[in-house]
This record gives structure tokens, C-alpha cells and sequence, in this order.
């Protein structure tokens, strides 16, 4: 309780700089899904690694306590991936069969598979990309919006943004899945007041 409590204890960005962060998503959303100069997998790790690091810096005392681990968070950890993939299992046998643009979209964004070798695409999402957006958006986002708004609401409009974000996409169902991790990961975050178990 008292790692929660210093989580919460109130909004450690001025609002002219937590603007400025959730601004910044835009760009960078746009260069990584629209533009993509680069490698996607690269210039996705570029993004979401700048992103966290300027969360971190921008905040570096609130961002220690927000990374706090236990034990239990590896089988937490596992069982809300093992829902995850359920829902998205779920969710593409339905949406395939009701929507007709559904399978396009969806395998416009496994098609990102085939840029990179299995491996370093393992490698940047486990060590860039997963970490980088956790950090950003329920370390940094949706801790400040929570600690402004109060739990509830300020959960509920970091998991918006971040669906809202991916509609610079084009991608329906990207913005889709965005939403239903949002809403999991974010709770996630509501509950345990932590990053780790995400």
C-alpha cells in the first residue's frame, strides 16, 4: 500500500510539460506508422525509447517508485499476456467474419513480421518498444492524468489517448487493439500502481 500511495501522491509534471509529452506522441506516431523512414521495428524502437526517455527525465524520482518489482509480478505478468492474446485470438475470428476490411488491416500489421528476422524483432520489443510505451504511457501519461483526475478518469483518458493516437494510422483495427491493451494495461496500472506487472 505504501508503494501505491507514492506512486499517487500527486502530479509530478507541470501541466505545460505533460502537454508538451502527450503532444509529442502525435509526431511520432505519424513517423512511425505513416512516414516510416526507416525500418519500422527500428523507427518504432527510436519512438517509443524517445518518448520514455523524456518521460524519465522529466521526471526521474516518480519514475524510480513506478518501478518497483515483486516476485508475483512475473505470474501476473504471464497470465494477463496469456488474456491478451485471448482476447486478440477472439477478437480477429470475430471481427473477420463481420467486418469486411477487418483482414486486410489485420495482416497490413503482421506484414511488419517479414522486415526484420524473428529474433531482433524479439529483441527490440522486449528491450525497447514494450518497455518504452509502458514507461511512457502508463508511467508517465496515466500516472499524471491520475493523479489530476483521480483514478478512474484519469485512466480512462490515457487508455483514450493511446487508441486515439493510432488512428493517425489508418488502421481501424489497430485502433481497436490499441484500446483493448489500453484497457488492460491500464488497469493493470490502476490496480497495482506499478509498472512491472504489465
Amino acid at each position: 500500500m505504501e508503494a501505491k500511495t507514492a506512486v499517487r501522491a500527486g502530479a509530478s509534471l507541470s501541466p505545460g510539460v505533460l502537454g508538451l509529452l502527450a503532444a509529442a506522441t502525435i509526431p511520432v506516431w505519424i513517423v512511425v506508422f505513416v512516414w516510416t523512414p526507416l525500418n519500422f521495428w527500428y523507427v518504432m524502437a527510436l519512438g517509443t525509447g524517445g518518448l520514455a526517455l523524456a518521460g524519465t527525465v522529466a521526471s526521474p524520482s516518480a519514475m524510480r517508485a513506478r518501478l518497483q518489482f515483486r516476485a508475483s509480478d512475473i505470474l501476473i505478468g504471464l497470465a494477463s499476456a496469456a488474456v491478451l492474446y485471448a482476447v486478440f485470438f477472439v477478437g480477429r475470428e470475430l471481427t473477420t467474419r463481420l467486418l469486411p476490411f477487418a483482414n486486410d488491416q489485420i495482416g497490413a500489421v503482421y506484414d511488419n513480421k517479414a522486415l526484420l528476422a524473428p529474433a531482433r524483432i524479439g529483441l527490440l520489443i522486449g528491450l525497447v518498444i514494450g518497455p518504452g510505451e509502458e514507461l511512457f504511457w502508463r508511467g508517465v501519461l496515466q500516472r499524471e492524468l491520475e493523479a489530476r483526475l483521480g483514478g478512474w478518469r484519469g485512466y480512462a483518458l490515457a487508455t483514450l489517448l493511446y487508441a486515439a493516437v493510432h488512428v493517425f494510422t489508418g488502421n481501424v483495427m489497430l485502433v481497436v487493439a490499441a484500446l483493448a491493451a489500453g484497457v488492460l494495461w491500464g488497469g493493470m496500472y490502476l490496480r497495482f500502481g506499478r509498472l512491472w506487472p504489465g
